[in-house]
């Protein structure tokens, strides 16, 4: 049922509910053309519906009959208001007995006028509004309870894990995250309550038999989950990661350690220093307190009052021990003549020394020149040898390109090397890979595939990210463009179990479909394609030796070879 013919509160009636013959402008209102409902007359005699009219004069502060400002627009004659309008009961009357019929689709009903909005209210096949909050959809009454209790996204339902009510809407978002929701375990496939999943996965206390834990090497950097029992297999496929964790961590240990000698022999040259000014402090101590001890010995005996011949031995006692100390200054500098001839030796030496140090370095200054231009030889020879290798993998995967290609719209492509291509995704180095290229005939459209083993856009990080690429060809001149064939794209299950499987029709509007003017036109596919926990799944082998294998399939039924 057209929207039109819905009834709104106020205004007039549809015109299709006249019988033939019945269709007299008399019958409509001014403003909205309709068939008067509670009909009411201005003073310049044109009819409105008590709706239009009230809405017209609180509109605007001074309101015109329409009728009369289109006949002549500069009349002040014209003005309604309130005063000027009175009820029209002589067309209201006449109207009571006009026949009419109910324009609800499927309803046969005919009657006189005054009977139709009663017959409205409860015809069954009126389009009413669902009554549900949140519903807008129009249904015809006869089928409003069907569809409040079994077809509304509105009505409320029990989820029927955890038995409390939801809205239909809401109910597959809630039943994503209910705990009461049994769930397999995506380690090893074991069907749980989700809100035992974590526990069961729990890496010191859960019974999960494929439960993953922290790699050995973990100390070192290695971020890899590691299936219990499994760390060897581990070591084996990742021996050049661990190997590069390692030398990164030699370095860092290497250079520790060197800053640790460095402080212990900055220490050993402090140690002798520290001890001789102990010394020399308490010598200097203990002859201080020497001195004092004699001073306080001098002023005890002048105070006292002491005789001539006790000075004189006091004086006698401290020349003999001034003839000592002389003595061993002689003695010391005796000492200090050795240490010196000792030092001008040392010195004759260390000249001697210094002149073969310049030496040594001027040969080491020429063995270094010789490496260089031998490292230069070297480089220049891998350069060569690098040009030739690059040529020669060109020419290899030039051939295998050529073995590999094929010409019915099929692709099977083997990705090998899977998980350092996985772990090259992961960490950026090398986030996407192309597919060889094929065709769909001969001399047909040229394609191929592209895999984000990390996910793109919406899927990074969380999905592999698959996509179908129309590329540049030699025959593209006498093909239909846009390309509109159906595309299926696949993950092969290796144990033929479950395979991933999507598929597509292009849209004739993209520019990825349109003929490529440069050598391929932009990627389009599925970013959502598989989730990345689904590759480590027990059910399912989708990366088996470290193998995995896409199919891309092009419908070529339609096509003229």
């Amino acid at each position: 049922m057209a929207l039109s013919r819905l009834r709104t509160k106020g205004r007039g009636f549809p015109k299709t509910i006249l019988s033939a013959g019945d269709h007299s402008d008399k019958y409509f209102c001014m403003s909205c053309r309709l068939i008067l409902n509670n009909p009411v007359q201005s003073i310049c005699g044109h009819r409105f519906c008590r709706y239009c009219i009230d809405n017209l004069i609180s509109d605007n502060i001074t309101s015109r009959c329409p009728v009369c400002y289109s006949e002549d627009p500069n009349s002040d004659d014209y003005i309604l208001s309130l005063d000027k309008i009175f009820l029209d009961r002589a067309i209201a009357r006449e109207m009571r007995v006009l026949n009419v019929l109910c324009v609800n689709s499927g309803c046969t009903w005919t009657g006189y006028f005054r009977e139709y909005e009663g017959h409205v209210d409860s015809c069954k096949f009126e389009l009413i509004i669902c009554s549900l909050e949140g519903c807008t959809q129009l249904i015809q009454r006869q089928h409003l309870e069907k569809h409040t209790t079994e077809e509304c996204y509105m009505r409320m339902v029990k989820c029927t894990y955890c038995d409390i009510d939801y809205s239909y809407n809401n109910l597959k978002i809630h039943q994503n995250q209910c705990p009461k929701m049994k769930v397999s375990c995506d380690l090893c496939g074991v069907a749980l309550l989700r809100e035992k999943i974590e526990k069961h996965k729990d890496i010191t206390t859960g019974d999960c038999t494929k439960k993953r834990q922290p790699c050995e090497y973990e100390p070192i950097g290695c971020t890899i989950m590691v299936e219990e029992g499994q760390q060897s297999v581990h070591n084996k496929n990742e021996v050049q990661h661990h190997l590069e964790l390692l030398r990164n961590s030699t370095v860092k240990s290497k250079d520790l350690i060197s800053r640790i000698q460095n402080d212990r022999a900055h220490i050993n040259e402090l140690n002798p220093i520290i001890e001789q000014n102990r010394a020399r402090i308490g010598t200097i101590q203990q002859r201080v307190k020497e001195c004092e001890v004699s001073l306080q010995r001098n002023a005890k005996y002048v105070s006292e009052g002491n005789s001539n011949d006790k000075l004189k031995d006091v004086i006698d006692s401290k020349q003999k021990q001034i003839k000592e100390l002389l003595a061993k200054l002689i003695v010391l500098e005796r000492k200090v003549n050795t240490y010196e001839g000792m030092v001008a030796v040392l010195s004759r030496e260390m000249e001697n020394n210094d002149e073969k140090l310049r030496i040594i370095k001027r040969q080491e200054n020429q063995i270094k020149q010789r490496i260089k231009d031998l490292e230069n030889k070297c480089r220049s020879q891998d350069r060569i040898i690098a040009l030739k290798d690059v040529s020669l993998a060109e020419q290899d995967l030039r051939i295998q390109l050529l073995e590999m290609t094929t010409y019915d719209g099929v692709l099977v492509w083997k990705i090998s090397d899977f998980a350092r291509k996985r772990r090259d995704a992961i960490s950026g180095r090398t986030t996407s890979i192309y597919s060889p290229h094929f065709f769909t005939s001969p001399y047909g459209y040229k394609l191929c595939a592209r895999v984000y083993l990390n996910g793109d856009g919406m899927g990074k990080g969380n999905h592999v990210s698959l996509f179908f690429v129309v590329m540049k060809g030699e025959y593209d001149a006498i093909l239909k463009w846009p390309f509109r064939q159906k595309v299926t794209l696949m993950w092969l299950d290796q144990s033929n179990r479950e395979h991933v499987i999507d598929a597509f029709r292009p849209d004739p509007s993209s520019s990825s479909f349109k003929r490529p003017t440069g050598d391929m036109n932009i990627a389009s596919g599925c970013p959502l394609f598989m989730p990345l926990n689904a590759l480590d799944r027990g059910q399912s082998e989708y990366v088996k030796d470290d193998v995995a294998f896409i199919r891309i399939i092009v419908d070529t039924t339609d096509l003229i070879n």
